[in-house]
């Protein structure tokens, strides 16, 4: 017969009975054990708890339900593990407990989420958050405890209570330290100044310019008055009144708010300031009280009068008073043929066709005159009444004396036979007159007018060239940069501290400095070094002599000149005041530009413009002054350009160089105007006709180098010595004072020989 056993049971092969296998069971072993039971015939027992006390039906090992571990399922999942098997890691934070079973979180007081990853949300405190904290002003509870924790400035339970005076900040325990009535904040700290003071501490009194809460007012106070840092009540310089001194004292009123009486006299006025007088023309003193000196005139007594023939001038306008015989603007012509006398006014009475003096009206000239009115004397050559007596002069360099006849040497040669020059340093008749030539220069052996070497002009060479210029007559235009000097005779540019090169025009290279730029900075963190002198100008957030010390709390920026003003706690940073800024700016608000020669991103770039340019403080470009150009700023105009970038071409006369910042021409000497195209005037000379003529009795004087031309029988540096033959009217005849420089003669002061009514006159016939 067949076998009937399934599930791996074994058949008994004589009686064909099923053994059925662990955990199976029937007559064909077709059965599975019941729940409770398991091994072979599912004879045994289950002994599990905590479920449905179910077992493997083969080995009889317990199958635990979720939450249970352990052979009897006797035991729940170790901490940190829950669910079937005990398989799954518990997620619970913050000391919170997990249920073995589903993982379940049961937070700790004041914690709150599906894992208790949460601290209780603000104002809630205590055993699933439903606490409401009672903290005030700002201040926080502990989200476990409740209790509340007070912003700076505040305390109590509750946080209900300010700082007591004098303290602030976190529990109120720090000291405040303001001066100057300033009141501390309670959060921060941070004092807030009384007006007029300034700072951390409210140390530091308003900057010049501003007055009032924290500085922000602007003074309204007008020339040069400082106003009162509380209230900006404006405080007056001398000469101005007013609110806000904007009032110049009135006319004969000077002083501290105007209370003091000018006393000038004759028209002048009185210097608001200090009282002094400021004369009209012609007129002179403290008090303006005195007229001119003779020979001079104008505003400042400063003008010489032009007149001939010891003709004095008015002192106010300069206009020539003729002595009797003369006329015209400078006194320089005589009478009209017929008339004589003061003003010209008198007739003469002599016969048709006879000559009558110019001064006295008598009729016929002297011996050794002739002329119209007798002011000439005789051509040279000629002598004696009516000139018509020849000389008999036979040597060179001879004169013949227009009255006697007697032969004598020409200035400037002496000896037997005046064929001898005066040696260096003596001039004019017998050469007995000494030069008076300063620095070098030489003088005519004739005149005594000086030629000047290179670097002087003036009558005397006296004058050195002015600044800008050199050479002979100072013709020459030195082309030296901003602050240098010029050698007056080489041109040599001598450059001030701060700038070198043949013509000054370039600046020290980065770290260094002075004369010659031989001296090293010793500038730190990145300051800028002053060409000329040295001292540093710091970067921002630097400070002290050589930017080598931070800004100390409370302060930021160039030379830490800034007030931070950060709250609650805020940190101020040192450098730019906590705003971020863009490329070229800087500050709390990033309202300030970067400061001169830096620029670009929190302005630590330096510029490297030269020549006191500044550059863009975003990109860094070069703007330059008027007068350079390039890149750098570094290349001075060309010749006959000038102004902003050199665009602009000189307007002078003959190519004339021009001032490469104004572009005002540079006038050679005996020219002036503002092209340069105009002739110095008379009684002007040099470069840009500045110097003022010296030269008297009518001589004009060389418009390049102030030198004296000297008329007929004049001679002197200035033309004051000689002159012609003087009539003295004595007796019943015209005799003759004139300067007769014969050897053996007696000299008067004036070296000049004298003839007089009783000197006799001879060679006469």
């Amino acid at each position: 017969m067949k076998c009937v056993c399934e599930n791996n049971a074994r058949c008994d092969p004589v009686s064909g009975r099923c053994s059925c296998s662990p955990g199976w069971t029937g007559h064909n072993c077709g059965k599975a054990c019941d729940s409770g039971h398991w091994g072979a015939d599912c004879a045994e027992t289950c002994s599990c708890r905590n479920g449905d006390g179910g077992c493997d039906a083969v080995t009889g090992q317990c199958i635990c339900e979720a939450g249970f571990t352990g052979n009897r399922c006797d035991q729940k999942c170790p901490a940190g593990m829950f669910g079937l098997g005990c398989l799954h890691r518990c997620q619970c934070e913050n000391r919170a407990l997990c249920d073995h079973v589903s993982g379940a979180c049961t937070c700790q007081v004041g914690w709150t989420g599906t894992f208790c990853e949460k601290p209780c949300p603000q104002g809630f405190y205590g055993l699933d958050c439903q606490k409401k904290c009672l903290c005030l002003n700002g201040g926080s509870c502990d989200h476990i405890t409740g209790i509340c924790s007070c912003p700076s400035g505040w305390i109590g339970p509750s946080c209900n209570l300010t700082c007591p005076a004098g303290f602030h900040g976190k529990r109120c325990n720090q000291t405040c330290v303001c001066l100057n009535g300033g009141i501390c904040h309670l959060a921060s700290g941070e004092c807030v100044c009384t007006p007029g003071w300034i700072g951390p501490k409210c140390a530091d009194e308003c900057p010049a310019g501003f007055y009032g809460a924290d500085c922000q007012q602007r003074c309204l106070c007008q020339n040069g008055a400082t106003c009162n840092k509380t209230d900006g009540k404006c405080l007056c310089e001398s000469g101005w009144t007013g609110t806000a001194c904007e009032l110049e004292c009135a006319a004969g009123r000077f002083g501290v708010d105007c209370q003091q009486m000018c006393d000038c006299e004759n028209g002048g006025q009185c210097n608001i300031k200090t009282g002094r007088c400021r004369c009209t023309s012609g007129w002179t003193g403290d008090r303006c009280e005195e007229a001119c000196k003779s020979g001079l005139f104008g505003v400042g007594c400063k003008e010489r009068c032009r007149c001939a023939h010891g003709a004095s001038c008015h002192h106010v306008t300069g206009d020539c008073q003729c002595p009797p015989g003369w006329r015209g603007k400078l006194c320089d012509k005589v009478c009209l043929p017929g008339m004589f006398g003061e003003r010209c006014m008198q007739r003469c009475s002599c016969a048709q066709g006879t000559s009558c003096h110019h001064v006295s009206g008598e009729c016929g000239c002297p011996p050794g005159f002739t002329g119209n009115g007798c002011e000439q004397t005789c051509i040279p050559g000629t002598f004696g009444l009516n000139c018509n007596q020849v000389c008999q002069c036979s040597e060179t360099n001879q004169f013949c004396h227009p009255v006697s006849g007697l032969c004598y040497c020409a200035p400037g040669f002496l000896g037997p036979k005046c064929d001898q020059i005066c040696e260096d340093g003596r001039y004019g008749p017998s050469c007995e007159r000494e030069c008076q030539c300063q620095n070098g220069g030489k003088c005519a052996p004739s005149t005594g007018v000086c030629e000047c070497p290179a670097g002087f002009i003036g009558p005397r060479c006296n004058i050195t060239c002015p600044a800008g210029r050199y050479g002979v007559n100072c013709s020459q235009v030195a082309l030296c940069g901003d602050g240098a000097q010029n050698d007056p005779i080489t041109g040599r540019c001598v450059c001030a501290p701060g700038r070198r090169g043949e013509g000054c025009n370039q600046g020290c290279p980065s770290g260094w400095f002075g004369a010659e730029c031989n001296q090293r900075c010793n500038c730190s963190n990145q300051g800028l070094c002053d060409p000329a002198t040295g001292n540093c100008t710091c970067g921002l957030g630097w400070t002290g002599d050589r930017c080598d010390k931070e800004c100390p709390a409370g302060r930021y920026g160039a030379n830490c000149q800034l007030k931070c003003h950060c709250h609650n706690n805020g940190s101020c940073d040192r450098v730019m005041g906590t705003c971020r800024c863009g490329p070229g700016y800087y500050g709390h608000l990033c309202e300030h530009a970067c400061p001169p020669g830096f620029h670009g991103p929190l302005c630590q770039l330096q510029c490297d413009c030269m020549n006191g340019a500044s550059c863009q403080p975003v990109s860094g470009e070069c703007v330059c002054p008027p007068g350079y150009h390039g890149a750098l700023c570094h290349r001075v105009c060309e010749r006959g350009r000038y102004g902003q970038d050199c665009i602009q071409e000189c307007d002078c006369d003959n190519r004339t160089p021009c001032d490469s910042v104004t572009g005002k021409c540079f006038c050679p000497p005996g020219k002036t105007g503002p092209r340069c195209d105009t002739d110095c005037r008379a009684d002007r000379y040099g470069p840009d006709c500045t110097e003022t003529c010296e030269c008297e009795n009518g001589a004009p004087c060389d418009r390049r180098s102030g030198r004296c031309l000297c008329p007929h029988s004049w001679i002197g540096l200035l033309c004051q010595e000689g002159g012609p033959p003087r009539y003295t009217h004595g007796s019943n005849r015209g005799d003759l004072q004139h300067i007769t420089p014969a050897p053996s003669s007696r000299r008067t002061k004036t070296d000049e020989p004298v003839f007089t009514e009783e000197a006799e006159v001879k060679g006469q016939v």
